[in-house]
């Protein structure tokens, strides 16, 4: 007597249609989770660059969204140091580089 093997064959059955469905909900969710860095025009750098300026000779609070690991992330408070020639702000413990930034707002006093 010999064993007759499916292979793989045997183990189709167990996939359901839901299951099928569901395993491709979560890819596309997967896939959508990653964002694309957005771009920045000139104008909007050198409108970034003045608020950026303001809030910190001033010591005025500001929110500022950077983009890092696929992800936009925002944090706000008082820009503690500028490096120009890093290219490198501090804010409320977090280095940002300048190219990762996507958005500024001062926030109202």
């Amino acid at each position: 007597m010999t064993l007759r093997d499916r292979g793989t064959m045997k183990w189709t059955s167990i996939f359901l249609p839901e299951h099928i469905a569901s395993i491709r909900k979560l890819k596309s969710e997967i896939d959508h989770a990653y964002e694309r860095k957005p771009s920045i025009d000139p104008e909007q750098w050198s409108d970034f660059e003045s608020k950026i300026q303001y809030a910190y000779r001033t010591g005025q609070d500001c929110e500022i969204r950077y983009w890092r690991n696929w992800t936009t992330e925002m944090v706000c408070g008082v820009i503690e140091t500028v490096d120009p020639i890093g290219g490198v702000l501090r804010i409320d413990g977090v280095d940002i580089s300048f190219k990762e930034i996507v958005w500024v707002t001062l926030e109202d006093v």
